[in-house]
C-alpha cells in the first residue's frame, strides 16, 4: 500500500537528486586554471618589515613643563605600520594592483608576499612597482628630538636614542619604493622570479635555466 509517506519521500529523494545532478553539471562547466605548454610563469615571492609611519608634533613649553620630569621630551611622535600598493605590468598590461601590508593584528610583522601571474612565452617587458602608499613622517620635527637638550630630567638623551633606534629600524624595513622595468625572454613553461634583497634594498629578478616546469 502506497502511503501520503512514502510518496513524500520518494518526491524528496528525486529532489535531492536532481540538485545533485545539477550541482554536478554546474561544477563540470567551471573553466579551472591550467598550465599548458605554451605558458610561463611571473612570480613574485619576498618577506620584509613595513616602515613605521608616525606623526610627530612639537611640544610647548607650557606642554613640557607640565608633565613630570621623567617623561619631559619636546617632541612627540605616534604612528603605525605602513601599507604599499603593488602593480604589476607586462607589456604595458596591467596583471596586479592591489594592497599588502604587514601581518598580526596590528600590521606591524612582516610582509609575506607570493603571487603568479600566467605570461606568454617570448620577450616581454615587465614593470613592478612597489610604493608605500603613506605620506612620510615629518623629518623637522623627528631630527629636533635628536637635538642634545631637547628632553630633560633622568632621561636626559632619551630623544636622541630613540631617533637612532627610529633609524636603525627605517633601514631595516623595505624602501618606500621600489620598481623593476626589465625585458626578458619567457621560456614555455618556465617560472620567472621576483624577489627582495635585503642587503642592495632592491628588487631582483632570478631564471632558473635548470626548470621548465610551471607548477
Amino acid at each position: 500500500m502506497i502511503t501520503a509517506r512514502t510518496v513524500i519521500r520518494a518526491v524528496v529523494a528525486l529532489a535531492v537528486t536532481a540538485a545533485g545532478l545539477a550541482a554536478l553539471a554546474a561544477a563540470s562547466a567551471v573553466r579551472l586554471p591550467w598550465h599548458g605548454a605554451n605558458t610561463a610563469a611571473l612570480r613574485l615571492s619576498w618577506s620584509a618589515h613595513p616602515e613605521r609611519i608616525e606623526v610627530c608634533r612639537a611640544l610647548s613649553k607650557a606642554e613640557v613643563e607640565a608633565r613630570n620630569e621623567h617623561m619631559r621630551q619636546r617632541v612627540e611622535c605616534d604612528g603605525k605600520a605602513a601599507t604599499y600598493a603593488l602593480r604589476v605590468r607586462v607589456d604595458g598590461a596591467l596583471l596586479g594592483d592591489e594592497v599588502v601590508q604587514g601581518g598580526g593584528l596590528r600590521h606591524d610583522r612582516p610582509m609575506h608576499l607570493l603571487q603568479s601571474y600566467a605570461v606568454s612565452p617570448g620577450v616581454r617587458r615587465i614593470q613592478l612597482e612597489f610604493s608605500r602608499r603613506e605620506r612620510a613622517s615629518d623629518d623637522s620635527l623627528r631630527g629636533a628630538a635628536a637635538v642634545p637638550d631637547a628632553d630633560t630630567g633622568i632621561f636626559a638623551g632619551r630623544a636622541a636614542r630613540e631617533a637612532s633606534e627610529r633609524g636603525r629600524l627605517t633601514r631595516a624595513a623595505v624602501p618606500p619604493r621600489l620598481t623593476l622595468d626589465t625585458a626578458i625572454t619567457f621560456a614555455p613553461q618556465q617560472v620567472v622570479l621576483v624577489t627582495f634583497d635585503p642587503d642592495g634594498r632592491r628588487l631582483v629578478l632570478r631564471v632558473d635555466t635548470a626548470s621548465r616546469r610551471v607548477p
